[in-house]
């Protein structure tokens, strides 16, 4: 995401300050600096990044950029900074254990990742199957399990994103707000169907699902997922959503 320079720099500067701890990796540019290959590589590695836009376009600006070359030493933008501490450009960037290690360790995550992520799809599919060929007594028990068993992974998908909070020194209060969300819409959906209303609880966590996909989606790049694991989202999202709804024509 590009934000606009909010404040002047200098070594005790606050508006600095935040800016750095703002994000893992922060880029300081100009509307004409390139960073696609930067950025390609944040994503690649799911490292959580900013970009400051810092328009050359008056002399405000201009004086704030000098101000930047002061306390940097370095001439040019694009200016990047790791946990507040100046690395230098693209270059320098790429070569740095944060952005180096972070890419080795997202992909041995990645093959675990998939298959408990496809392996976390049985219990759906067995419930439906279950629910559309047991007998009255067992079809309730099938759709009552498998609503929470979708709780309890809606739940865990939001606790992903305290994760994120905890590994990551900003912004807590938000993020973790917000993680709380997939818990409660699991709750309500799950307590709606084991209420006497199967179709509705299915039909609000499947809405569950799809929102906070969706919430997923907006928030990317900031979260700092790589790219594999939001693709494995969105694959487990479709897959759970249909589970859900054809469960909800069934119940």
């Amino acid at each position: 995401m590009t934000e606009e320079w909010t404040g002047p720099s200098g070594g005790g500067d606050p508006a600095l300050a935040r800016e750095l701890s703002s994000a893992t990796v922060v880029i300081f540019r100009s509307g004409l600096t390139d960073t696609r290959s930067v950025v390609r590589a944040l994503h690649r590695s799911g490292v959580d990044y900013r970009e400051v836009e810092m328009p050359m376009g008056s002399a405000q600006m201009r004086d704030r950029f000098h101000q930047l070359q002061e306390m940097t030493g370095w001439r040019s933008l694009p200016q990047i900074f790791v946990h507040g501490a100046f690395v230098g450009g693209p270059d320098e960037l790429f070569e740095h254990p944060v952005v180096a290690g972070r890419a080795a360790a997202t992909a041995r995550a990645e093959r675990p990742g998939r298959v408990l992520g496809y392996a976390g799809l049985i219990p759906f599919v067995l419930g439906l199957l279950v629910a559309a060929a047991a007998p009255a007594g067992l079809h309730e028990q099938a759709v009552a399990f498998t609503l929470v068993y979708g709780a309890a992974i809606l739940s865990f998908l939001g606790g992903v994103h305290w994760g994120v909070a905890l590994l990551r020194d900003q912004r807590p209060w938000p993020v973790m707000a917000i993680g709380v969300l997939p818990a409660l819409l699991g709750w309500v959906g799950g307590g709606v169907g084991v209420s006497g209303a199967p179709a509705g609880g299915a039909l609000l966590m499947a809405a569950g699902f799809a929102a906070w996909y969706g919430y997923e989606r907006l928030a990317d790049p900031g979260t700092g997922f790589p790219p594999w694991y939001r693709q494995l989202r969105g694959q487990l999202t479709v897959v759970v959503c249909a589970v859900l709804l054809l469960l909800a024509l069934i119940a």
